[in-house]
């Protein structure tokens, strides 16, 4: 049978679109309450001296996870009007890119395909122009043993002093399980490829990357202990120097690595969820009896 003849029942259609499965991603509030929103955390970020990477990095993960593409562009959106200049533009349109990238890790690959192709649609053509298309990740035999490198520094950065036995704990689990999260994510991923972002690209780097992980996981729900691994390795990021080795310092990266700036990160992902998801995430919302 041709794969054109492949026909879905409506009973089926209905069943695979049914109210309880929250089948449709999140729609974004009102313009004036998105903007008390990005207002008040930015304001508050700001007020601890850390810069537009951060309430963006911040942000662009928080609405990835709640799975609110329609708010992910009116960050964008919200961030433009601040920055006249469309090198700015670019720029924040390329943190929140990259953002959503590295949200694969934490949040999976639907929510993020949803949030860069809504993304896509959304920016002007100049912003578009000025955005790369060249991948920076393409693995090849010169240098898959770096991306494997790397990898295993970010991982020790994270979770040192306990990030061998906390392997050995993936392992007992499932034998590929760290060699997946090592070589499909901390390694190509998460890790860098670049100490500075080329030309059309952004960088999230090493302290941006503890935030992303901190967003994600606080807005999912039900995570603790994944998310205290990742304060501490925020929290500990400022013992590698702010970052990786060769990456320049992040704005106000020091409050970003206090217990302020940790609290601004969780709560500013919780009156998020609270806001956009109206308290509820998809990953965590109690499912509603089907009626039958």
């Amino acid at each position: 049978m041709a794969a054109s003849a492949v026909k879905l029942s409506p009973a089926l259609k209905a069943l695979i679109a049914a109210p309880h499965a929250m089948g449709s991603a999140i729609p974004a509030p009102s313009r004036p309450i998105i903007t008390s929103l990005f207002d008040g955390i930015r304001s508050r970020g700001e007020s601890g001296g850390v810069g537009s990477e951060s309430w963006l990095t911040l942000s662009s993960a928080a609405l990835v996870t709640v799975n609110s593409p329609e708010t992910v562009c009116e960050l964008f959106t919200y961030a433009a009007n601040r920055k006249g200049d469309v090198q700015d533009q670019v720029h924040a349109a390329g943190v929140i890119r990259e953002t959503a990238l590295k949200c694969i890790s934490f949040s999976g690959i639907p929510r993020t395909i949803n949030a860069l192709v809504a993304l896509r649609a959304h920016l002007p053509e100049a912003v578009k122009q000025g955005l790369s298309s060249e991948p920076q990740r393409l693995p090849t035999r010169e240098n898959i043993d770096s991306i494997g490198t790397r990898g295993r520094h970010l991982w020790d950065a994270i979770y040192e002093p306990h990030s061998v036995k906390l392997l050995h704990k993936l392992s007992d689990a499932h034998p590929d399980l760290p060699v997946h999260i090592l070589n499909s994510h901390y390694g190509p991923l998460l890790s860098d490829p670049s100490t500075t972002a080329p030309p059309g690209h952004a960088k999230v780097g090493r302290v941006l990357t503890s935030v992303v992980a901190m967003a994600c996981l606080r807005a999912q729900q039900g995570v603790t202990p994944q998310l205290t691994s990742h304060v501490f390795g925020l929290k500990k990021s400022l013992l590698e120097g702010g970052g990786a080795e060769g990456e320049a310092e992040l704005r106000g990266q020091e409050w970003l690595t206090s217990d302020e700036g940790v609290t601004w990160v969780i709560e500013s992902t919780d009156e998020i969820s609270r806001v956009v998801g109206q308290g509820r995430t998809t990953f965590a919302a109690p499912m509603e009896r089907a009626k039958l």
